[in-house]
């Protein structure tokens, strides 16, 4: 499986590069982990910053999918913002 060249901040959609480990965005500035062997993004739930495409963990600061109901990393259950 190719790696991949870019991944998306979860802040701004902006290009950063797929490097494990703490990542900040060179558009919006923005702090996260990306975590490559699960291809997870995470947020500081301390000082998150919108815009977020997805939900974000308020235990952990995983960044998901909007459908899952579930946290995939701890297990908590999460709340959804939109309608």
């Amino acid at each position: 499986m190719p790696q991949k060249q870019y991944i998306e901040c979860p802040f701004c959609n902006g290009l950063v590069e797929p490097k494990p480990g703490r990542q900040i965005c060179p558009e919006c500035h923005a702090e996260f982990i990306y975590d490559e062997g699960m291809e997870r993004m995470f947020v500081d739930t301390n000082d998150v910053r919108l815009p977020i495409d997805g939900t974000v963990c308020t235990r952990c600061g995983m960044v998901q999918s909007e459908k899952i109901k579930r946290c995939g990393h701890c297990g908590v259950a999460l709340v959804s913002t939109t309608q």
